[in-house]
Protein backbone atom coordinates (compact mmCIF):
# COMPACT_ATOMS: atom_id res chain seq x y z
CA UNK A 1 0.00 0.00 0.00
CA UNK A 2 1.81 3.61 -1.09
CA UNK A 3 1.54 6.16 1.62
CA UNK A 4 2.03 9.71 1.66
CA UNK A 5 2.96 12.29 4.32
CA UNK A 6 0.51 13.14 6.56
CA UNK A 7 -1.25 16.38 5.57
CA UNK A 8 -2.57 17.31 9.43
CA UNK A 9 1.08 17.08 10.96
CA UNK A 10 3.45 16.85 7.93
CA UNK A 11 5.14 13.83 9.29
CA UNK A 12 5.99 14.78 12.66
CA UNK A 13 3.17 12.59 14.05
CA UNK A 14 2.39 14.89 16.64
CA UNK A 15 0.96 17.96 16.67
CA UNK A 16 0.11 20.85 19.75
CA UNK A 17 -2.70 20.89 21.52
CA UNK A 18 -3.84 24.70 21.31
CA UNK A 19 -5.28 24.74 24.74
CA UNK A 20 -2.88 23.14 27.00
CA UNK A 21 0.04 23.69 24.32
CA UNK A 22 1.03 19.81 25.16
CA UNK A 23 2.11 18.12 22.02
CA UNK A 24 -0.38 15.33 21.50
CA UNK A 25 -0.71 12.27 18.96
CA UNK A 26 -1.38 12.81 15.70
CA UNK A 27 -5.05 11.85 15.63
CA UNK A 28 -5.01 11.32 11.65
CA UNK A 29 -2.27 9.25 11.32
CA UNK A 30 -1.63 8.19 14.98
CA UNK A 31 1.60 9.50 15.19
CA UNK A 32 3.28 7.50 12.27
CA UNK A 33 3.65 10.58 10.40
CA UNK A 34 2.19 9.13 6.97
CA UNK A 35 -1.29 7.83 5.38
CA UNK A 36 -2.15 5.71 2.74
CA UNK A 37 -2.29 7.55 -0.33
CA UNK A 38 -5.53 5.75 -1.19
CA UNK A 39 -8.42 8.78 -2.51
CA UNK A 40 -5.08 11.03 -2.09
CA UNK A 41 -5.43 11.81 -6.07
CA UNK A 42 -8.71 12.86 -5.49
CA UNK A 43 -9.84 16.70 -4.53
CA UNK A 44 -9.27 17.57 -0.72
CA UNK A 45 -12.01 19.46 0.23
CA UNK A 46 -14.64 20.78 2.68
CA UNK A 47 -18.67 21.22 2.94
CA UNK A 48 -19.49 23.64 5.55
CA UNK A 49 -22.25 24.79 7.35
CA UNK A 50 -23.14 28.13 8.13
CA UNK A 51 -26.63 29.12 10.05
CA UNK A 52 -27.63 32.13 10.36
CA UNK A 53 -26.11 33.42 14.01
CA UNK A 54 -28.32 31.91 16.78
CA UNK A 55 -29.69 33.95 19.34
CA UNK A 56 -29.85 32.72 23.25
CA UNK A 57 -31.33 29.09 23.14
CA UNK A 58 -32.73 29.19 20.00
CA UNK A 59 -33.69 25.84 18.78
CA UNK A 60 -33.78 24.03 15.51
CA UNK A 61 -31.88 26.34 13.35
CA UNK A 62 -31.25 24.39 10.03
CA UNK A 63 -28.82 24.87 7.85
CA UNK A 64 -28.14 22.52 4.28
CA UNK A 65 -24.85 21.15 2.47
CA UNK A 66 -25.72 20.40 -1.42
CA UNK A 67 -22.73 18.16 -2.72
CA UNK A 68 -22.21 18.96 -5.70
CA UNK A 69 -23.48 16.58 -8.98
CA UNK A 70 -19.29 16.43 -10.67
CA UNK A 71 -18.49 13.65 -7.58
CA UNK A 72 -19.68 11.71 -5.03
CA UNK A 73 -17.81 13.21 -1.53
CA UNK A 74 -16.20 10.78 1.56
CA UNK A 75 -16.27 12.74 4.79
CA UNK A 76 -12.94 11.22 7.06
CA UNK A 77 -13.44 14.32 9.35
CA UNK A 78 -15.77 17.05 10.82
CA UNK A 79 -14.83 20.46 12.98
CA UNK A 80 -16.29 23.58 14.23
CA UNK A 81 -15.75 26.84 15.54
CA UNK A 82 -18.39 28.51 17.74
CA UNK A 83 -18.67 31.62 20.02
CA UNK A 84 -20.70 29.36 22.09
CA UNK A 85 -21.76 25.74 22.89
CA UNK A 86 -24.10 24.31 20.62
CA UNK A 87 -26.04 20.75 19.84
CA UNK A 88 -26.45 19.00 16.37
CA UNK A 89 -28.11 16.76 14.65
CA UNK A 90 -27.47 15.87 10.85
CA UNK A 91 -29.63 14.43 8.24
CA UNK A 92 -28.83 12.97 5.34
CA UNK A 93 -31.39 13.47 3.30
CA UNK A 94 -30.64 11.58 0.15
CA UNK A 95 -31.15 8.20 1.90
CA UNK A 96 -33.89 10.30 4.36
CA UNK A 97 -31.34 8.72 7.04
CA UNK A 98 -30.87 10.57 10.63
CA UNK A 99 -27.26 9.79 11.57
CA UNK A 100 -27.44 10.17 15.37
CA UNK A 101 -30.68 9.19 18.16
CA UNK A 102 -30.83 12.78 19.44
CA UNK A 103 -28.43 16.10 19.01
CA UNK A 104 -25.05 15.58 19.70
CA UNK A 105 -23.42 18.35 22.13
CA UNK A 106 -20.56 20.32 19.48
CA UNK A 107 -17.64 19.21 21.69
CA UNK A 108 -18.53 15.61 21.31
CA UNK A 109 -19.50 16.31 17.68
CA UNK A 110 -16.46 17.97 15.68
CA UNK A 111 -13.02 18.82 16.57
CA UNK A 112 -11.24 22.31 15.70
CA UNK A 113 -9.06 22.80 12.80
CA UNK A 114 -6.11 21.43 14.35
CA UNK A 115 -7.48 18.46 16.08
CA UNK A 116 -10.43 17.40 13.43
CA UNK A 117 -12.43 14.57 14.54
CA UNK A 118 -11.37 12.02 12.42
CA UNK A 119 -14.30 9.63 11.52
CA UNK A 120 -12.56 5.65 11.59
CA UNK A 121 -14.86 4.49 8.49
CA UNK A 122 -15.51 7.86 6.09
CA UNK A 123 -18.97 8.71 5.15
CA UNK A 124 -19.50 8.80 1.35
CA UNK A 125 -22.56 10.80 0.27
CA UNK A 126 -23.50 10.61 -2.86
CA UNK A 127 -23.24 13.64 -5.27
CA UNK A 128 -26.47 16.00 -5.95
CA UNK A 129 -27.76 14.61 -2.15
CA UNK A 130 -28.22 17.33 0.54
CA UNK A 131 -27.03 16.86 4.30
CA UNK A 132 -29.06 19.20 6.68
CA UNK A 133 -27.98 20.33 9.87
CA UNK A 134 -29.96 21.38 12.93
CA UNK A 135 -28.16 23.24 15.23
CA UNK A 136 -29.28 24.45 18.80
CA UNK A 137 -27.54 27.06 20.89
CA UNK A 138 -26.70 25.91 24.51
CA UNK A 139 -25.07 29.06 25.58
CA UNK A 140 -27.95 31.24 26.70
CA UNK A 141 -26.09 33.86 24.17
CA UNK A 142 -25.79 34.93 20.62
CA UNK A 143 -23.70 31.94 19.16
CA UNK A 144 -21.65 32.16 16.12
CA UNK A 145 -21.12 28.74 14.42
CA UNK A 146 -19.35 27.03 11.49
CA UNK A 147 -19.09 23.02 10.74
CA UNK A 148 -17.23 21.98 8.46
CA UNK A 149 -17.24 18.25 6.68
CA UNK A 150 -13.44 17.48 5.44
CA UNK A 151 -12.74 15.23 2.98
CA UNK A 152 -12.53 13.77 -0.59
CA UNK A 153 -14.32 14.51 -3.89
CA UNK A 154 -13.98 10.70 -5.29
CA UNK A 155 -12.86 11.09 -8.68
CA UNK A 156 -13.04 7.32 -9.93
Amino acid sequence: MATTTCPACTGAGKLQNTVTGKQVTCPLCNGSGTISSTGMGDLVFDYVFSPPQLTADQAGVAALVNISNDYDFEVTEIKASSTGLFSVQLTDQFRNTVISTAPINGENFAGTAQLPRVLFKPWRLLRTSTVQASFTDRSGADNTIQLALGGYKLSG
